[in-house]
């Protein structure tokens, strides 16, 4: 058995999962996972599940949790990445074989600055926004993807698994006292909707929600830097065409379309990511 892997199953048949955590050091909402699964009434009632602790180094750096030991661990999922010389291409590739087995695939992160949860999923596995829609009721927010054209491959859209359907969950801010509670909502949702514990409870959201669709417009990268925000942005921020939502050093950045914010990012240098930029596609009522 892999070092931070942990596996349950059922004596009946059902699917294989996987959730993921730790991806980034400084992401410790998904321990809250760990603390279920190893909570003693915890039991599966069909299906398999491994549970992967990516990053734990980071996690326990000297210094604190950190992001990363030097390489992110969520731009190296393909064939380039994995033949990079780090510790952390080689946990990549050590976690392959277990993530290759599994149906489905739960990735739990958390943000910088923005506290308002959503899931994430990519154009190139397409069946992941149909398992989306599922887990509107626990977190009603869905954003899609293009494939990455100027950065890595990330866990959620990476060319390496095939069948498998990944879907990222972004659960809050990394010290928010939600994001924990986001995650292991989303878990047992995730369980839930395949059939593999008891519904009621915690496991199922009572109130019925609007789930909000939407597809990524525009990334925005530093040409000088750095960046300043016209206004505190919490996550999902509407934008009017024409506003003014800030600064890349003294050059306004101005919204092209209506549109929302979904990630800003502490953007200091010329070519750092600093903005992600959404537009609502379709709500559905779940």
């Amino acid at each position: 058995m892999l070092q931070d892997t942990f596996e349950f199953s059922s004596s009946f048949a059902g699917p294989r999962l996987a959730v993921t955590i730790l991806m980034h050091g400084d992401e410790a909402c998904g321990l809250a996972v760990l603390d279920t699964v190893r909570a003693e009434n915890f039991a599966l009632s069909s299906g398999s599940l491994v549970v992967l602790v990516l990053n734990r180094r980071a996690h326990e750096a000297p210094e604190g949790p950190v992001r990363h030991l030097g390489t992110d661990m969520n731009r190296i999922w393909s064939h380039a990445g994995l033949g990079e010389r780090t510790e952390e291409a080689r946990r990549v590739a050590s976690t392959l074989p277990c993530l290759k087995d599994a149906d489905a695939i739960l990735d739990i992160h958390s943000m910088p600055s923005q506290d308002t949860p959503f899931l994430f999923v990519s154009e190139t596995h397409p069946r992941s926004a149909d398992l989306a829609e599922k887990l509107g009721a626990a977190v009603p927010r869905v954003v899609t993807a293009p494939p990455p054209q100027q950065r890595g491959m990330a866990l959620f859209e990476t060319e390496l698994l095939s069948k498998e359907t990944p879907i990222v969950v972004e659960c809050g801010q990394h010290q928010s006292a939600q994001a924990p509670d986001v995650a292991r909502a989303t878990f047992l949702r995730f369980l839930s909707v395949h059939g593999m514990i008891e519904t009621g409870g915690d496991a199922e959201t009572a109130s019925s929600e609007t789930v909000r669709f939407y597809e990524m417009c525009r990334e925005i990268k530093l040409d000088q830097g750095p960046l300043t925000l016209a206004l505190p942005m919490r996550g999902f921020d509407r934008l009017d065409r024409g506003e003014t939502y800030g600064w890349d050093g003294p050059r306004p950045l101005i919204a092209e379309e209506d549109c929302h914010v979904l990630l800003t990012r502490p953007a200091v240098n010329p070519g750092d990511e600093a903005l992600t930029l959404v537009r609502l596609t379709r709500t559905r009522h779940v």
